[in-house]
């Protein structure tokens, strides 16, 4: 029978096959740091870095060592549903040299939890591939983000689509601010401008893409979440006499 005139039902068994077959060969390194906790470099490194996931499972480690003395970990986030080894956590910030590198030394110090990993994911893989899939990472990106570096960066980039004509040369306001809340810290940008609601519009789409290669999306209830969240809005009119 043609693959185009098989039915739906016989499609689906097809992909998530494929889908089983993609994570089955997944490196261990990614599959430890599943869905966006890697950044692979030009010459092969790997980079490990923060997931919302593991940030969560930071703040459940710290509030158990706060609150009760003698604090075993493991069947409380387990509970939770956001339990990773600490020795997991504790390799954010390192680089390895090779994708090779990097599996060899999650196995190491978790070699049980991955392979318990890696069968989680294959109950679900499709699914999982298209978490995977929605997150997306900017190739400036840095953890290191501050408001005031943001900020900058962000009247810059304004200034760079009004010369180009992509948006319209206008007095911009712009505030930005920080939202920690749990895990993967976020910034809400809001700029704020007279303009009509059509030309506002056009100000927010310039914008966005253009600060794409310094944003990044973390995986957070199944979906994505983009680290700069932005926000064009209309500024309020000074009445005259008003101070």
């Amino acid at each position: 029978m043609s693959p185009l005139h098989r039915p739906p039902w016989s499609r689906a068994v097809s992909r998530e096959r494929v889908a089983v077959e993609v994570v089955a060969g997944l490196p261990a390194y990614q599959v430890a740091l599943w869905p966006d906790g890697w950044e692979l470099s030009a010459d092969g490194g790997v980079s490990v870095r923060d997931t919302h996931a593991m940030a969560e499972a930071r703040r459940w480690y710290e509030l158990g060592r706060r609150n009760r003395a003698g604090w075993v970990p493991g069947p409380a986030l387990v509970a939770q549903g956001v339990f990773i080894p600490p020795a997991i956590l504790d390799l954010a910030g390192r680089t390895f040299a090779t994708e090779q590198a990097a599996s060899v030394a999650v196995q190491l110090v978790a070699g049980d939890w991955v392979a318990q990993r890696r069968a989680q994911l294959l109950r679900l893989a499709g699914v999982a591939l298209a978490e995977r899939a929605a997150v997306w990472t900017g190739s400036r990106h840095c953890l290191g983000m501050d408001a005031e570096g943001l900020h900058t960066l962000v009247a810059d980039l304004l200034a760079l689509c009004a010369v180009e004509g992509l948006i319209p040369r206008a007095d911009y306001g712009l505030r930005v601010q920080r939202r920690d809340g749990f895990g993967v810290c976020g910034w809400r940008i809001r700029v704020e401008t007279l303009l009509e609601p059509y030309a506002r519009a056009r100000v927010g789409d310039a914008l966005a893409v253009a600060l794409i290669p310094w944003n990044r999306a973390v995986g957070r209830g199944g979906g994505p979440s983009p680290v700069l969240s932005l926000e064009v809005g209309a500024r309020r009119r000074m009445v005259t006499g008003e101070s």
